[in-house]
């Protein structure tokens, strides 16, 4: 029977990153394929013309890809999951913050997963 990996009291933080980002999947697949259409890149741009929105959507595109095979890599090299994914969520974020400026979702996503990675290193546990 399948459960959870951690206990969620004590890894309250990555549940939490798990819920956030599922419900902005989740959220994005039901505008996109049941309502009027979502266009994801435009909550990060205020791009005016077509051109201008593709390079863009490319910074989003490379932003996200780094995210996952950061994630991956970190694995790879023994990181704790939570603290891969508390990593790779912060360089998400503050990427994108870097590139478009501060929105709630990105500033909320930075401190999270900056928490997270923190936590790691308070219990000693970045590596596996």
């Amino acid at each position: 029977m399948a459960s959870l990996r951690y206990n969620i009291r004590t890894d309250w933080l990555f549940y939490l990153l798990v819920l956030g980002y599922g419900y902005l999947v989740l959220n994005m697949t039901a505008q996109l394929w049941f309502g009027e259409g979502v266009n994801v890149f435009a909550s990060y741009s205020n791009a005016s013309d077509p051109a201008e929105m593709i390079v863009d959507a490319n910074k989003v595109y490379w932003s996200k890809t780094c995210f996952l095979f950061g994630t991956i890599l970190l694995m790879a090299l023994n990181f704790d999951f939570r603290a891969a994914a508390g990593i790779g969520a912060t360089f998400w974020s503050v990427s994108l913050i870097t590139i478009f400026g501060t929105s709630p979702t990105l500033i909320a996503v930075a401190v999270l997963g900056t928490a997270l990675v923190a936590q790691q290193v308070w219990r000693k546990s970045m590596f596996v």
